[in-house]
């Protein structure tokens, strides 16, 4: 049984901005790790992800998620892209679990927090780049 999502249309302008977005955040991303930026280093990486699999799947199936609560997105990314994106949804997904902690809790995140964040991102960009076609 297939799954259903919240998604919305995506065009090709939209995926180009996307897959824009996801790279400015994620050379943020780094900036803010560079710069022991722990808590800006992990939103950026959250938001870095979310914006990339919506570039990827705009640009494979047409559509991107668009559900408020990303806790299905990584889910949705393996649908669109089949069993060959299993690691690249358990890296999107275990960034995502920070999203709580960076946004919504008063706690800080550890240098320890944000590495495991950067290393997933790049694991997931790295994957991502290997998608885009020839």
């Amino acid at each position: 049984m297939v799954r259903k999502y919240r998604t919305l249309d995506a065009s090709e302008t939209q995926v180009r901005q996307f897959a824009d977005k996801a790279e400015q955040f994620s050379s943020a991303m780094h900036v803010a790790f560079d710069s022991k930026l722990w808590d800006a280093s992990v939103s950026n990486g959250v938001h870095a992800v979310i914006l990339m699999a919506n570039a990827l799947t705009g640009r494979l199936a047409g559509v991107y998620y668009a559900d408020k609560d990303h806790g299905q997105a990584p889910e949705f990314l393996k649908q669109i892209f089949g069993p060959g994106a299993s690691n690249a949804k358990e890296q999107m997904a275990r960034v995502l679990n920070m999203k709580a902690v960076v946004e919504y809790e008063a706690r800080g995140c550890t240098e320890k927090m944000a590495n495991d964040v950067v290393k997933r991102v790049d694991r997931f960009f790295s994957w991502a780049n290997e998608q885009k076609p020839g």
